[in-house]
């Protein structure tokens, strides 16, 4: 009795299988694939014509299952689902070479940097400094000045030349002089023979080296000044060599030399000393 109800139930439920089999069987593939959910079949399009290397790869996604165009509803880069709901590989993209731009030379004259505003330093109650109109200059430092001359003590001194000085590392010319030539010839004091006349120059040197002899003397030098031979005026305690040869009529003096030097120079002629003894007194001597 329980077998029939069962086989009654069975036998429905095959007939109602056949029914529906039969009705999915009859329909298109418009009517299977919106009774499924899915897109039509108008908007996959299968080209067969085109192969896969000639195609563009940036025309968009196609379906890898149909091979067909892009969807033009969808929009660029985006992935339509695959019949097997996994998502489509993304085409390679193939872009352009990079071009590499050549390095512009760099500035052979840069622009100068900007000028800064100078700081206000002027205290409160004093005339500020004038007003800045330019860029601003380093001044350049001014040289030392040279010392002033001093006088300055040598020891030991030998005389080399009549009014040249030897004070060890340099030489001294006595200044406000001017030494006999070597073409000059006098005659020794003691003596008037003509025979017995030699070089006015040699007879100035002897005398000089006499009245220096051993002693040191003190000249009037700068410490900073290189030159050499300096010329400038020595001493031996109150005695000015200078003016000292002029006296016993062995130099002249100067055209710049001082009026006490020019004073011994007429005094000399006038008693007829050294380069002196041959010439006549001069005129003003008589009448002294």
């Amino acid at each position: 009795m329980r077998t029939a109800p069962a086989a009654l139930w069975l036998t429905a439920m095959i007939g109602l299988a056949v029914i529906v089999t039969s009705k999915i069987g009859g329909l298109d593939r418009h009517e299977f694939a919106g009774l499924m959910g899915g897109p039509a079949p108008e908007q996959v399009a299968v080209s067969n014509d085109v192969d896969d290397a000639d195609r563009d790869p940036f025309d968009g996604p196609v379906d890898a299952d149909d091979g067909g165009a892009p969807d033009p509803d969808m929009p660029p880069g985006a992935m339509p689902p695959s019949a097997t709901g996994a998502p489509a590989a993304a085409a390679p993209q193939t872009l352009p070479p990079a071009v590499e731009t050549p390095a512009s030379p760099p500035d052979p004259s840069p622009d100068p940097a900007p000028m800064r505003t100078p700081r206000n330093v002027t205290a409160p109650g004093m005339t500020p400094a004038p007003a800045l109109t330019g860029p601003l200059e380093r001044e350049a430092i001014p040289k030392k000045p040279p010392a002033p001359p001093r006088w300055k003590a040598f020891s030991p001194v030998v005389v080399r030349e009549a009014g040249l000085l030897d004070i060890g590392q340099r030489h001294v010319r006595l200044a406000g002089i001017r030494v006999p030539d070597d073409d000059r010839l006098c005659h020794p004091a003691e003596t008037d023979e003509a025979a017995g006349e030699i070089a006015c120059a040699k007879l100035a040197l002897a005398a000089l080296r006499r009245r220096v002899r051993a002693l040191g003397v003190e000249c009037r030098v700068s410490a900073n000044d290189t030159t050499d031979p300096l010329v400038a005026p020595c001493r031996i305690g109150s005695t000015d060599l200078g003016q000292w040869l002029i006296e016993q009529g062995w130099a002249e003096a100067a055209a710049k030399a001082p009026d006490g030097y020019k004073t011994a120079e007429t005094e000399a002629r006038c008693f007829r000393r050294g380069i002196w003894q041959a010439g006549p007194p001069p005129a003003d001597c008589l009448q002294n």
